[in-house]
């Protein structure tokens, strides 16, 4: 029983966990993820824009984001001065629901080593709830800069949603 719950604090360390609620449906946050053109328009914190190289939204397809700084104000921690990108491959999609990808950082970023990325869309009464799971980041840091990350970007992402 003591190792389980080593197990699980080990996990609890190395892993982002968010949660946001939109009111839009699971059907317009899940095209907001998949459709290149619409990712383009606000995925990142409000310090970065972001360009998409490569996107293929299906079991096996791979993605590449650059993200370039627009701020010297980052709510991430990343480079002030360059680009940085992401880049994966798809694990598993189910439409409307859920995206599971790995996630490295191939440029202006930290190298952590492949973690993996799971974003989970439920529907509820007045919409949807997004829930972002990012694990196995390897130290407190670089945890405490994607959850800035991640919460500029799920910001961002509802702002997307009003317009």
């Amino acid at each position: 029983m003591i190792q389980t719950a080593k197990v699980i604090s080990e996990i609890a360390n190395d892993t982002v966990q968010l949660k946001h609620s939109y009111k839009a449906t699971p059907e317009q946050i899940y095209q907001a993820w998949v459709n290149p053109q619409a990712l383009a328009q606000w995925f990142g914190p409000h310090s970065h824009s972001s360009k998409v190289e490569k996107f293929e939204a299906e079991e096996g397809g791979e993605y590449q984001i650059r993200m370039t700084p627009v701020t010297q104000d980052h709510d991430c921690k990343g480079d002030a001065n360059g680009d940085s990108v992401c880049a994966g491959t798809f694990v598993k999609v189910i439409p409307n629901q859920q995206l599971v990808m790995t996630f490295n950082w191939i440029e202006g970023g930290e190298d952590m080593g492949e973690t993996l990325l799971t974003i989970d869309i439920i529907e509820t009464s007045t919409g949807s709830d997004v829930s972002l799971t990012h694990e196995r980041i390897p130290t407190e840091e670089l945890r405490q800069a994607h959850m800035g990350g991640w919460e500029g970007t799920l910001e961002c992402l509802e702002e997307f949603m009003q317009s």
